[in-house]
């Protein structure tokens, strides 16, 4: 019996030498299947979801000799500023984290500009501040500043009664503008070095437009480095924040804008979670709505309107548009979506924010009548509040204004002057003098002429 027995455990030891040789192939199969499945989520569009930042196998990319590069972005805009000195001024003071400028252009008549200071520099035209390329991977707002520039320029040589010439002359005599014309420099060029399309934030990462301080760390912005809503570690610690921080400190605007693209949709504040949760709006909400009523409809293309947190599915925490109403308190803020239909399938990233090369210029021309709608409203807002500046009179305690005091005094004045023989002597303005004949005045010489003055 003792055989049977070895040979049970013989048995027994093979057994367990295939089972654990099994479990080993199993765990590794297992291992095989996890680096499979990694490897192509992170090379499939399929597989990448919206805060992915990773590239994606794009159906175009950007020709350059039809888009800008960051190179040629500055070159382009040192020309016009060189060649229109009268009208446009180019700043390269601010810059991003790599040093690369933001370029921040001023376009006015300069030639007919007051002192710095004076109160018609201050209040009489409108001051607007325009900001684009806040996100590296949205190349046509910025192409949209060059086509701006261009229509803006050409009315100067225009015939005199065109609506170019008029369109030039109205934005250059009654509108200040001021426009960042690439917030995100750093960013721009990552995608030229990586040709990663899908890049959305800084050098580092940062989403800028998550990364001001308006309700900033909320759930409508991600900790996450690797997500393309990363918010940064805290409020404004990007370089590029300093522009849109020093130029509104130092100027009053009254019109905010940002731009950008992906589909077509027109944003009002807020659009933060807080003030989702406590349906908080600006104060004047209303005409908020009508200006962005007005560029909706100003298009032959079809744009949806209305507050932030209501037309997004989603909530965004920290945007630049938000701190702008709701901090720095600028009367009229905007975020425009300009350009897209939206996350479609089969959209991957250049796509999805940009038209194809060849489609570009009909695209600028359709988006134009944004900026002729939003300049053309902001300039009748301004010269109405000028207006009220100017003519407003305080009223009195007693409730009636001072015209109408005047009028009052005037009245009451005349009526005296009217009725004043009727008053009794002592109450007239003008008591009837005594009149004395020649005839008394002897009689009264004479009797005086008998008395002895000693």
């Amino acid at each position: 019996m003792a055989w049977i027995a070895d040979i049970m455990r013989g048995q027994n030891t093979l057994c367990q030498r295939q089972i654990r040789t099994g479990m080993a192939l199993l765990y590794q199969g297992i291992q095989i299947m996890i680096i499979v499945l990694t490897c192509v989520c992170l090379l499939s569009p399929l597989c990448v979801h919206a805060g992915d930042v990773n590239p994606r196998q794009e159906l175009y990319t950007p020709n350059y000799q039809i888009y800008h590069n960051v190179s040629y972005i500055g070159q382009h805009l040192r020309y016009i500023a060189s060649k229109f000195p009268s009208y446009i001024r180019l700043d390269e003071a601010y810059y991003s984290r790599n040093k690369i400028p933001q370029y921040l252009i001023q376009v006015t008549n300069f030639t007919n500009y007051p002192p710095s200071g004076s109160f018609k520099t201050s209040d009489t035209k409108a001051k607007v501040l325009l900001s684009f390329g806040e996100h590296a991977r949205e190349f046509f707002p910025v192409e949209s500043v060059f086509h701006l520039l261009n229509n803006i320029t050409s009315g100067l040589h225009s015939p005199k009664d065109s609506y170019s010439r008029a369109f030039t002359k109205r934005v250059l005599s009654r509108l200040d503008l001021y426009i960042i014309v690439l917030a995100n420099p750093d960013g721009r060029l990552h995608i030229e070095k990586t040709k990663n399309y899908c890049w959305r934030g800084t050098s580092v990462g940062v989403d800028l437009d998550r990364n001001f301080d308006w309700n900033f760390g909320g759930p409508g912005s991600k900790a996450d480095p690797n997500d393309e809503e990363y918010r940064g570690p805290y409020p404004h610690s990007e370089p590029e924040c300093l522009l849109y921080l020093d130029l509104t400190s130092r100027q009053h605007f009254d019109a905010f804008v940002s731009f950008h693209s992906g589909i077509r949709q027109i944003y009002v504040p807020f659009a933060d979670s807080r003030s989702k949760e406590s349906q908080v709006v600006p104060d004047n909400i209303a005409d908020q709505l009508q200006l962005a009523k007005r560029m909706a409809k100003s298009t032959h293309q079809s744009f949806t309107y209305g507050v932030g947190y209501n037309l997004n599915d989603y909530p965004a925490d920290g945007t630049i548009y938000d701190y702008m109403a709701g901090v720095r308190q600028i009367p009229y803020c905007l975020a425009i979506e300009m350009w897209g239909i939206g996350d479609v399938d089969g959209a991957q990233c250049f796509d999805l924010f940009n038209p194809p090369n060849e489609q570009l210029h009909i695209a600028l021309k359709e988006v134009m009548p944004l900026y002729e709608t939003l300049f053309d409203n902001i300039i009748r807002w301004k010269e109405s509040e000028v207006h009220k500046y100017f003519h407003e009179v305080e009223e009195p305690v007693s409730g009636l204004s001072f015209g109408y005091f005047l009028l009052f005094l005037t009245f009451a004045l005349f009526m005296l002057f009217l009725f004043q023989h009727k008053l009794p002597y002592s109450l007239r303005p003008y008591p009837r003098k005594r009149v004395v004949s020649l005839r008394s005045l002897s009689s009264t010489f004479t009797t005086l002429g008998g008395i002895k003055m000693t």
